[in-house]
């Protein structure tokens, strides 16, 4: 199983890169623990969100950085960065057994996040 191409628009993460890119390694996607099972968007959160402050906020996210030749490629390319993506929001039309994401693409949002909570993966779809 293929990652889904990533797209994020949390530029207030250590991870985020111009071009609404994740250079995470992995990301994972829950419910919101507050909200219980999902039923849209804004009831989820991605796991992978780290603040990005200071340049101790960028060390300290450096444990999930996707660097070395899929980060060069990207650059000198124009190829997209594709992180790991598992997901644990069940409920979501694009969950699969594993905890895999099955959908093509993604689209993590949170303008102005100063916290994981305000993620949001903007793809999830209710089952039902």
């Amino acid at each position: 199983m293929s990652n889904p191409m990533v797209k994020c628009s949390v530029d207030q993460c250590t991870h985020y890169m111009p071009g609404e890119q994740c250079m995470a390694a992995k990301i994972s996607v829950y419910n919101d623990e507050l909200k219980g099972n999902s039923g849209k968007p804004q009831d989820t959160l991605c796991k992978a969100f780290h603040h990005r402050k200071t340049m101790g906020d960028m060390v300290g996210a450096f444990h999930n950085a996707n660097i070395g030749g899929t980060m060069t490629a990207a650059f000198l390319e124009g190829t997209q960065i594709t992180p790991a993506v598992e997901c644990f929001v069940n409920n979501c039309k694009f969950w699969d057994n594993g905890n895999y994401c099955n959908a093509e693409n993604i689209h993590v949002a949170g303008p102005n996040a100063s916290k994981t909570s305000d993620t949001d993966c903007e793809t999830f779809q209710d089952n039902k």
